[in-house]
């Protein structure tokens, strides 16, 4: 198993805010949580915004969407998107859940 450890005195900082796409009416926000064990930064949150007519309803579909048309560098586990095989397990407004099976709503 692998373990890892945040840099010590970690406290979690504002990250970047991503435009919002042109043109689009109605908005989502999303507020992510990102570390990069590599760099020895602290952890930090991106603020995204999401085209809710352009994108599935559940919250993988908003991830996808992100790593497609805003920030390439965000990185998470999905594979059946059924909600059978729990890669995209993940904690979501403080509950542990499938972001293929919570909608954004």
């Amino acid at each position: 198993m692998v373990e890892f450890a945040l840099p010590k005195n970690s406290v979690v900082g504002e990250g970047k805010t991503w435009p919002r796409p042109e043109g689009a009416e109605r908005l989502r926000e999303l507020r992510i949580y990102r570390w990069n064990p590599e760099d020895g930064a602290n952890p930090r949150v991106d603020t995204y915004f999401i085209d809710v007519d352009d994108c599935g309803p559940m919250v993988l579909d908003a991830l996808i969407w992100i790593k497609n048309k805003i920030d390439p560098t965000l990185a998470f586990r999905r594979s059946c998107r059924e909600g059978i095989c729990g890669s995209c397990s993940m904690n979501i407004d403080g509950l542990n859940t499938l972001a293929c099976t919570k909608g954004m709503d």
